[in-house]
């Protein structure tokens, strides 16, 4: 067979450089046809477009490095009790009690309440922002590495006339008030935590950062069952005017966030802060509270007792919100029998707004944390 054979349909071989050549393969060239000229073009295109998302990606990683590692460097001010206190400068009894001392006046013997000292624990955070409030912990919540999830400053910005205006404030804002999409753990701003008193229900608001995992991200791991809260039913919570004060849970539960998401009266738990008229009364709220906490316990409740009540999105249905109320313990209080009285409600026991029930119908529902 001759070699002409062999070699008669080759054509003829580029004699340009490899660099030119790899061009002339990947870019449009002068003398590509159409049909070249489109797999170049779209070629290009899907380089360019995966760069581009090789470097967002890049900077999403980054970014949530920097607010984890922002949300750990924080922990650096979280109270010891036993190491931090100052005991000259405390006017309070250790252990369930407050730094506010009754004092009685000479001249007409009335029984006074003296304004609160800030503690000593909380001098440094409230060097580092002055908006700063107390502290929030549930103890034994934590990570693999031993952190634990919801340990955070309660920081709490000035009413000044709007009250969006002064809750939106920390939403985006770490403790310095630098943009941290993550945001900052805070109080409702209309009734003041200060020297003079607060709240009889302190509203305090995070994000929830879903898979990401900060802030009040992992307050939804209680939606997982009566279990879960069986295991942490107790909330660490101190204005900077307390120590060692504790809380214990009595409600966890769904609600709407506006009036368009219900067919029934919305019950809006965010402005029940004092107990003091009939539109806002307590046992209104404590009514709702239960009638809509998807567990029950035997946790005697009254209007004399200080209340927390936290609240992030819930992520099953958004825009909903989930909410935790919790009681300040006193002396009567055996965390021990409260829990053991824990139990889950059934379904059809429970009040869902009806945003949830188109979704889920009337049945609780959870799909994990970072869900």
């Amino acid at each position: 067979m001759s070699m002409a054979n062999e070699v008669k349909n080759l054509s003829e071989q580029d004699s340009s450089n490899f660099f030119v050549r790899f061009l002339k393969y990947f870019i449009p060239w002068k003398g590509d046809g159409s049909a070249e000229v489109v797999r170049k073009i779209v070629f290009v295109f899907s380089i360019v477009l995966f760069v581009a998302s090789v470097n967002e990606l890049t900077d999403f990683l980054k970014t949530d490095q920097v607010e984890l590692n922002y949300a750990q460097s924080i922990v650096k001010y979280e109270p010891d009790w036993e190491g931090d206190l100052d005991l000259d400068t405390v006017d309070v009894v250790i252990d369930n009690s407050s730094a506010e001392e009754e004092i009685t006046m000479p001249s007409s013997g009335e029984t006074k309440v003296k304004e609160r000292k800030v503690q000593a624990w909380a001098e440094k955070l409230l060097e580092r922002n002055s908006d700063s409030r107390g502290w929030i912990k549930i103890p034994g919540f934590c990570n693999d590495n031993g952190d634990e999830y919801i340990n955070f400053p309660v920081l709490q910005r000035p009413y000044e006339g709007n009250i969006d205006e002064g809750n939106n404030y920390y939403l985006v804002r770490d403790i310095d008030g630098n943009y941290y999409e993550s945001g900052s753990v805070f109080a409702d701003c209309y009734i003041p935590i200060d020297e003079n008193g607060q709240p009889d229900n302190i509203i305090i608001y995070a994000h929830n950062m879903r898979k990401l995992g900060t802030s009040f991200t992992h307050l939804v791991e209680y939606k997982e069952g009566v279990n879960f809260l069986k295991k942490y039913p107790m909330i660490e919570f101190n204005t900077i005017y307390e120590n060692n004060q504790k809380y214990v849970i009595i409600g966890c539960f769904v609600s709407a966030a506006d009036e368009s998401q219900d067919d029934a009266p919305l019950f809006d738990y965010w402005r029940y802060r004092n107990f003091d008229d009939d539109k806002y009364s307590f046992d209104k709220w404590i009514a709702n509270v239960r009638k809509q906490s998807w567990y029950s316990c035997d946790v005697e409740c009254t209007a004399d007792d200080d209340y927390i009540t936290l609240s992030t999105c819930s992520n099953e249905v958004r825009p909903m919100r989930w909410v935790m109320v919790a009681k300040k313990m006193t002396a009567s209080d055996n965390l021990d029998l409260i829990v053991q009285s824990y139990e889950e409600k059934p379904d059809s026991e429970i009040y869902f707004p009806k945003i949830w029930r188109d979704v889920w119908g009337n049945n609780k529902k959870y799909l994990g944390w970072s869900y």
